[in-house]
């Protein structure tokens, strides 16, 4: 059975993240320190330490708390039979862009090596639920055709490619447009 949090820890918990979802939006985040975040929300940094363990436990319990509130919802639409499976899947990845990747590029970049697929569970949901709805939509794949799909539509969507087209001169709209429009071509076939 879990522990109920005391309400002190929750409300400290709740400043620590709101503090530091501040600080690394600002500045970026090789330039915070856990002594600025601790600072900035009002505790000491054993309590930080305490909580979070080191810097990539406080990135990771960010990133976790800005998918916590998403992704149920987009699982279950992806997962909804009455919806064409090729909209599913756009509609995912969109949602995916528009709630994930782009408000949470500072923390997927902080994330580093800890933001690869194999460490982050929440990568393993989302692929298997795309895996299995691109082989409705593409019934003429094997299912290891559609397993890569997966993988590489999820792929498109990481901070360090967003981050790449961008700094080439794609404004974030357009990197959007082209990803889902690539992501419609490989389900339908169809050439952007």
């Amino acid at each position: 059975m879990a522990r109920r949090e005391r309400a002190d820890a929750a409300r400290n918990r709740r400043a620590i993240l709101l503090a530091a979802h501040r600080l690394i939006g600002e500045k970026g985040v090789e330039q915070v320190s856990m002594s600025d975040i601790a600072a900035e929300a009002g505790v000491g940094k054993g309590t930080l330490f305490r909580r979070f363990g080191d810097r990539q436990g406080l990135i990771t319990a960010l990133f976790e708390q800005l998918t916590e509130d998403w992704e149920p919802d987009a699982l279950e639409r992806l997962g909804d039979p009455g919806t064409d499976p090729a909209v599913r899947v756009v509609d995912f990845l969109a949602g995916l862009f528009d709630r994930i990747t782009v408000p949470g590029r500072p923390l997927l970049r902080g994330m580093g090596d800890h933001a690869t697929p194999e460490r982050l569970e929440r990568y393993r949901r989302w692929h298997a639920g795309l895996a299995g709805v691109i082989a409705q939509a593409r019934p003429d794949l094997p299912r290891e055709d559609a397993e890569f799909m997966a993988h590489a539509l999820l792929s498109t969507l990481r901070a360090d490619f967003v981050d790449l087209l961008t700094g080439g001169g794609l404004t974030v709209e357009a990197v959007r447009e082209r990803i889902l429009a690539f992501a419609r071509t490989a389900l339908t076939g169809r050439p952007l």
